[in-house]
């Protein structure tokens, strides 16, 4: 069983500006609802990932609003670009 991540605000938004190739806009996070609209999935699949802990969840405490951390997505795939990329080299 997969462990569940730890939920928080706590440097969930970069202290200085977004880096020039951030693909959002200004936003750092969104509704569950809006991530699954733009990605073309139903509100109730997203919510499963956010449980399986797939996705990264900003929630400012238990039962609160849960919202999809734009951000900490981008900061993945930029890591494992760059891990690609040096294995390729």
């Amino acid at each position: 069983m997969a462990k569940k991540l730890k939920t928080s605000t706590k440097n969930a938004i970069p202290d200085g500006p977004l880096p020039s190739d951030y693909p959002f806009g200004s936003r750092v996070s969104e509704s569950l609802a809006d991530f699954a609209k733009r990605m073309g999935m139903t509100v109730g699949a997203i919510r499963t990932r956010a449980d399986r802990g797939d996705l990264p969840i900003l929630q400012a405490a238990p039962g609160k609003k849960r919202e999809v951390n734009l951000y900490a997505l981008y900061m993945n795939a930029r890591y494992k670009a760059e891990r690609y990329t040096e294995m390729m080299n």
